[in-house]
């Protein structure tokens, strides 16, 4: 259940009044409510976003402890985000929220992030780890990451950021906001583009564009309670030349942008419509009330290379090009196909529509009882979402590096209907005793899914029940000296209509130490993660299985460190320096062994670790500022990681590289309202094999400039 009960038991012992914040957007607040908090979190605030000026989720997140990321396009088109170890796999682990509603397409019936809200218009990202993840389901395995939107200023202002970079990058952004006697509005818009910086043999396009508008009406009514109401409509859509197809390893060392003839038709198109209305009141300086009301409409079409007609998985193909030589050469269009189906094209349009909708009550209340200062919290929701699929295949022959339909009529591969009810509550309440704050929360769902096989006329329906407890506490030894810890029960839904496989659970632990003494803050928090029942969900890219199929790994132990650094300092009368890092450490072992069809597991042994788990992360952001520029750099590290289980050394086994990618930064401020900036993303053009899914090997972004202008204006 979202809402923001973390956010206002900063209100109850901080110092903050409850109702500045009663429209509840917030899950977190502020870096300095974060280091409150009794759980993890980070926040990423405006400041940090408008000094990156990143597009890519992927980027911007690498910041923060304990998230993991496979890349897949370079952009972050289709960020794949993990947390403490629940799948990367298009974030499904992950519950994601924009303002504090569910914005995923279908995240119940269909978790699979396709849609993730544009970084680059956000004020703030936050994301809560630990047993405060609760409150914000279904998916709690992990934890939470919330898309905070531009509040509507008191007053009128405006902004235009322009830039414009390699492979013809181009992103155009602004706002501008007015108040109209007790109503402002805000309108934001933002489109960002590229050529693609893979080269098509052929030489056809492997680029993108995005646009994102929206509208936010902000009333507040002048009445003797403190009233706030929102209303906010958002439009967005993507047209980009995007393939699931990779390269092998040797065509990937000779040139990592190249991309195959067999993907010339790819391309993939998609819309999504929101809106959302808040009414938030505070009835006393005690207790505040918010209403949430929402509806989300997702289409998109992905038209791509899905393999040959024959089945034979495109991974093995690239993985062992000379013993599949005649389907590599095909692919590659070095040679024509000869009509069979084992060099056959399958082009396959993966058409779907999603719509969520529901509507969400929460309420907060500082109370004393037995001389404690309590906080309650709870909210209930009901939320309702649905996809459509239908999967149309059409077959293409290879002729002179071209695609030829060989114009058969084909069936449908997937036409289905899933729907699910689910209505979700929660209970927390925080004690204050004298330095002690002590969190006990619980939440509950109850979910009812189906799934309607309209190729064959088949019906399923599932129902699923889940409680999940939580504890922490957050005890300050002294000025400087905190100690954190906690523990809860995870929970992410099986799909709907599921039979015979259990939902994801585990039981996640914490603990940790946080130092802040003036401008330096550190932190160091282990985290254990025992899963009962790890799931794996197949997916279009994966072979040995039917999409949506979904298989129990049993139980699985993941354990880790997280740590953070946060320090600045003058330099003189003129210069400021600021140094932040952040490191991660992870191990992951499953407990049992077991030969599974699904392609990410496979033959497993007990002790092996899980595939897309880096043991080592690491990032760390230095600046260098005065009144008139400032230099920026970060570094961020990633190791080796599997991408199958094993145990034995990393190097023999399928695997993604190691990687450093230096991004450098230079700011002029012209004037108070006017800047320049001229960045180099991987400055250092590290390039490296950043995952072998979905098909073949993958690049990170080369090396990127990017020159940027940005004016504001009252």
């Amino acid at each position: 259940m979202v809402g923001s009960a973390t956010a206002l038991m900063f209100s109850s012992f901080y110092g903050v009044h409850a109702g500045q914040i009663i429209e509840e957007v917030l899950v977190i607040g502020t870096k300095e409510d974060a280091r409150k908090v009794a759980g993890s979190g980070s926040v990423i605030d405006k400041e940090d976003l408008d000094r990156q000026d990143q597009t890519d989720l992927n980027q911007i997140l690498a910041s923060v402890p304990g998230l993991y990321f496979r890349e897949e396009d370079g952009y972050g088109l289709r960020p794949n985000i993990g947390i403490r170890g629940a799948t990367t796999d298009r974030s499904q682990k992950i519950t994601m929220m924009e303002d504090g509603v569910l914005i995923g397409p279908a995240p119940y019936s269909a978790p699979a992030a396709y849609y993730v809200p544009n970084v680059a218009r956000m004020s703030a990202v936050e994301v809560l780890k630990g047993p405060s993840a609760i409150k914000y389901g279904p998916h709690t395995v992990g934890g939470a990451i919330n898309f905070v939107t531009a509040d509507v200023p008191d007053e009128s202002q405006g902004e235009v950021d322009l830039s414009y970079g390699s492979d013809a990058y181009a992103k155009m952004e602004g706002f501008v906001a007015k108040p109209i006697e007790s109503v402002g509005v805000l309108v934001d818009f933002l489109r960002y583009q590229s050529d693609g910086f893979k080269q098509l043999d052929g030489g056809d396009d492997s680029g993108f564009e995005r646009n994102d508008i929206n509208v936010k009406l902000k009333w507040q009514p002048k009445t003797e309670l403190h009233q706030v109401v929102t209303f906010k409509v958002g439009y967005a859509d993507e047209n980009s030349d995007e393939t699931y197809l990779g390269l092998t390893d040797a065509d990937f060392s000779s040139n990592p942008d190249r991309r195959y003839r067999a993907s010339s038709l790819d391309y993939f198109l998609s819309k999504h419509r929101l809106i959302q209305v808040n009414y938030g009141v505070s009835i006393n300086e005690g207790l505040q009330v918010n209403v949430k009301a929402y509806r989300n409409e997702f289409e998109r079409a992905w038209n791509k290379f899905d393999g040959l007609l024959s089945g034979t998985a495109t991974q093995k193909i690239l993985a062992n090009p000379k013993f599949y030589g005649n389907q590599y050469l095909v692919l590659t269009g070095a040679v024509d196909s000869t009509g069979v189906a084992a060099d056959t094209i399958d082009v396959t349009n993966n058409d779907r529509e999603f719509m969520s909708s529901g509507l969400q009550l929460s309420m907060n209340l500082d109370h004393k009882l037995f001389g404690i200062n309590q906080t309650l919290s709870s909210g209930i929701r009901y939320h309702y979402d649905e996809v459509d699929r239908e999967h149309k295949q059409r077959g293409y022959l290879m002729r002179s590096g071209q695609l030829v339909f060989d114009g058969v009529t084909r069936d449908p591969k997937v036409v289905n209907h899933a729907e699910t009810d689910a209505y979700s509550i929660y209970l927390s309440n925080d004690f204050q005793f004298e330095r002690m704050l002590v969190t006990l929360g619980v939440r509950h769902e109850d979910i009812s899914g189906s799934v309607d096989n309209l190729l064959i006329g088949v019906e399923s329906a599932n129902d699923q029940q889940e409680t999940s407890p939580g504890v922490s506490v957050f005890f300050p030894w002294n000025d400087s000296y905190s100690f954190v810890a906690g523990v809860h029960r995870g929970f992410s839904p099986s799909g709907p209509g599921s039979s015979g496989v259990s939902a994801e659970e585990s039981v996640n632990y914490e603990a940790g130490l946080r130092f802040q003494r003036g401008e330096l803050f550190a932190e160091a928090i282990g985290f254990f993660s025992d899963y009962s029942n790890l799931l794996g969900r197949c997916r279009i890219s994966d072979f040995g299985c039917q999409p949506g199929d979904e298989f129990s790994g049993g139980a699985v132990e993941i354990y880790g460190l997280e740590t953070m650094l946060d320090y600045s300092m003058p330099l003189g009368e003129e210069f400021s320096f600021s140094l932040k890092g952040s490191y991660t450490y992870t191990h992951s072992e499953f407990q049992d062994s077991f030969l599974s069809t699904f392609s990410q597991f496979g033959i497993v042994r007990a002790g092996d670790e899980l595939p897309y788990l880096p043991q080592h992360m690491a990032n760390v952001d230095a600046r260098l500022t005065n009144s008139s520029w400032e230099l920026s750099a970060s570094i961020k590290y990633q190791s080796k990681m599997r991408e199958e289980p094993g145990s034995s050394n990393i190097q023999s086994d399928l695997h993604a590289e190691d990687y450093t990618v230096v991004d450098l930064g230079l700011t002029w401020f012209i004037s108070e309202p006017f800047s320049l900036q001229l960045l180099a993303r991987n400055a250092a053009d590290d390039r490296a094999i950043v995952s072998h899914r979905p098909f073949g090997a993958r690049p990170n972004l080369p090396r990127t400039l990017i020159l940027r202008a940005r004016y504001t204006f009252l």
